[in-house]
């Protein structure tokens, strides 16, 4: 934090959203030169891509698939709600657009950890056996592994009984049985833009803050490969 408030010592600084405002707040007052990723703030440069977008994406392509109900399983972050949290307002949106309910007991709340997603997923299958859903969307891949695994513990099959899609495209995405649907998030090309950015800031700003929307990129794989 000393460097932080030492203006002669930081030129420039790259945040990333979750940020606690306290701090934020400290970092604007001594720091000129921020740019964010997926930060929401319209005062200074920000770098992202379109998480709703890339939600709905998902959600559309099981739809697409011939699927009606469809499980997300998730966490609310820092906000503790669902509405704020842009992929899961990406898989509300997908399916009003296709005229189908949210129902609240398909919405699983793993806290983004893959141990809660896996129990929590043991759970629904033991007590809601007679009104399960045909698909799966969980807001990253190893969330959607979790879910996978206790999938086949109970004796289901993926695609045939389940289809599943992830959010991340981990490496390891592509090695599961079978390989996992996902959404390719451009990391590191985010990190690139953004120390593009912060740079163009230092030497010779924007007249104003812009936003750079980088593309995400739908993988389909095995695991969702299942029209009903």
């Amino acid at each position: 934090m000393q460097q932080i408030t030492n203006k002669h010592q930081t030129d420039g600084l790259i945040i990333i959203e979750g940020i606690e405002k306290k701090l934020y707040s400290l970092i604007k007052k001594h720091v000129k030169h921020i740019v964010g990723i997926d930060v929401s703030d319209p005062g200074i440069p920000t770098i992202s891509y379109d998480r709703v977008e890339a939600g709905r994406a998902a959600v559309q392509h099981l739809i697409d698939q011939g699927h009606r109900v469809i499980m997300f399983i998730g966490g609310t972050g820092l906000s503790g709600e669902f509405e704020r949290e842009k992929r899961f307002r990406g898989y509300k949106l997908a399916l009003e657009q296709a005229g189908l309910t949210v129902h609240p007991h398909l919405v699983l709340n793993a806290e983004w950890e893959p141990d809660h997603a896996y129990h929590l997923m043991l759970k629904y299958l033991d007590t809601h056996c007679d009104q399960l859903p045909t698909a799966v969307f969980a807001a990253s891949d190893i969330m959607a592994m979790a879910a996978m695994r206790a999938i086949s513990e109970k004796g289901y099959q993926l695609p045939q009984d389940f289809a599943i899609i992830g959010f991340d495209d981990n490496e390891p995405s592509r090695y599961t049985v079978p390989p996992l649907s996902t959404i390719h998030v451009p990391t590191f090309e985010i990190g690139m833009v953004a120390a593009r950015t912060i740079l163009q800031s230092i030497h010779s700003p924007y007249p104003l803050p812009i936003k750079i929307l980088l593309p995400f990129q739908p993988i389909f794989r095995q695991s969702s490969n299942r029209k009903i």
